[in-house]
Formats: C-alpha cells, sequence, structure tokens
C-alpha cells in the first residue's frame, strides 16, 4: 500500500471520529452510564483503527508482508464499523428504555478482544509464511548458484570440445531439482569444489585432463537429482 492510500484511510478514520464526536454532543438524547460507555467504545475503535492500520502496512518485509497487511486491515475496519453500529443501537434504544450499562460494556470488550486477537493470529501467520518464504528460497540458492557457474565457465571456455560438455552440464543443473537440503550437503559441496577446479583450469588455459574432470562433475549432478527425488 502506497503512502498516499495509507494516508486517505487515515483521513477517513479522522473524519469519522470528527463527525461522530461532534454529532454526539450536538444531537440531544438522554446521555446515560451505558451510552458513555457505547461513546468511548466508539472512539477508542476509531483510534485503534488508525493504529492497526499504521502496523499492517509499516512492518518491514516483502510483498509477502505487504498482502498480509491487507487482512489486519479488513479485521480493522470490521472491528470499528460494528462497534459504531452497536454504539448507535445503544443510542437510539436508550431512548425507548434505559439501556443496562453490562450490556454495553460486555460488547464492547468482547468486539475489543476479537480484534486483538484477530490482529495477533493474521500477524502471526504473516510472520510464518515470510519466514517459510525465506527457507524457501535459501533451499534454491545452492542450485541457482551452480546454474550460474555454470554458465560462466562456459562463457570463459575457449576449448570447443571442453565447451559443448560444460553446455550439456549446464543444461542439466539447469533442469534439476532446485531445493536443497542438509541431506545434500556433502554433494554440493563436491559440486563447489569441482566447479572451482574448473575454473582454474580454463583460467590458465590448462584443458588437459578437463574432459575427465567436467564428466565427473555431471555424475555429481546425477548424483545429486537422485538424491532429491529420494527425499521426494
Amino acid at each position: 500500500m502506497s503512502a498516499k492510500q495509507k494516508n486517505s484511510i487515515f483521513s477517513v478514520y479522522g473524519i469519522v471520529l470528527a463527525v461522530f464526536t461532534v454529532l454526539f454532543f450536538v444531537i440531544p438524547f438522554t446521555r446515560t452510564p451505558a451510552v458513555w460507555v457505547a461513546f468511548a467504545f466508539a472512539e477508542v475503535s476509531i483510534v485503534l483503527g488508525c493504529f492497526i492500520t499504521n502496523y499492517a502496512f509499516n512492518k518491514r518485509g516483502g510483498l509477502i508482508s505487504k498482502i498480509y497487511g491487507f487482512p489486519i486491515l479488513r479485521i480493522s475496519c470490521i472491528y470499528t464499523v460494528t462497534q459504531l453500529v452497536f454504539s448507535l443501537f445503544i443510542f437510539i434504544l436508550n431512548k425507548a428504555v434505559i439501556t443496562p450499562l453490562w450490556i454495553s460494556v460486555t460488547v464492547g470488550v468482547l468486539l475489543l478482544a476479537a480484534v486483538l486477537i484477530g490482529t495477533v493470529a493474521t500477524d502471526n501467520a504473516r510472520d510464518m509464511v515470510e519466514s517459510v518464504d525465506i527457507k524457501n528460497k535459501q533451499k534454491i540458492q545452492q542450485n541457482k548458484v551452480f546454474r550460474l557457474n555454470a554458465d560462466s565457465l562456459v562463457a570463459s571456455c575457449t576449448d570447443k570440445e571442453a565447451k559443448k560438455q560444460l553446455e550439456k552440464l549446464s543444461e542439466k543443473i539447469k533442469y534439476s531439482d532446485p531445493v536443497s537440503s542438509p541431506a545434500l550437503e556433502d554433494v554440493e559441496q563436491r559440486i563447489t569444489t569441482g566447479m572451482e577446479e574448473l575454473k582454474q583450469m580454463i583460467t590458465s588455459n590448462n584443458y588437459e585432463g578437463i574432459s575427465a574432470k567436467i564428466t565427473n562433475l555431471d555424475i555429481l549432478v546425477d548424483e545429486r537429482n537422485r538424491r532429491c527425488k529420494a527425499e521426494k
């Protein structure tokens, strides 16, 4: 959500707060304790709505964090509207019959508890989804590095036969399972070491034995792919 959109929401809350407060004191009607409590909870719902909106979209995070800000905003809006409607109901009902104080207090407290619980639960869900997303990105990072290194080896290789082998290897890595895991750590370390050795050979134009080195690396990639399938 952009700063302009967020400020627009704050403006709406501010307008509602001003109009509701002015009308409450301007319109003549009996103000019993139940009415005052209903009015107080309505004011709290508007102010709290602003704070929750600000929290929903000010929390640091990526796209997922921003997306999960909207359900929190929705909870806040539903709470404010529900509390305002209930307060108006108490105002109107009080003209016909004196409303018991406990009704205003009970409903106000329950609505307040509901919005706080809903906000906390949704925010925790946001944190969990973000955590999973970060872990997934970390899991595919290693294979992404392999792909970049393989492409770099292809680009820097000047030996035609070795280049063809590297292109096939790069293609195999490209379509390999991108998800890594602790069980693959040893084979991935060997792949990393093999790529470093190939890089040194290409940099120094030492192509003697490079074909066997690429074949060995190809076997390691196959081993990694077999382990990935075994873990599914």
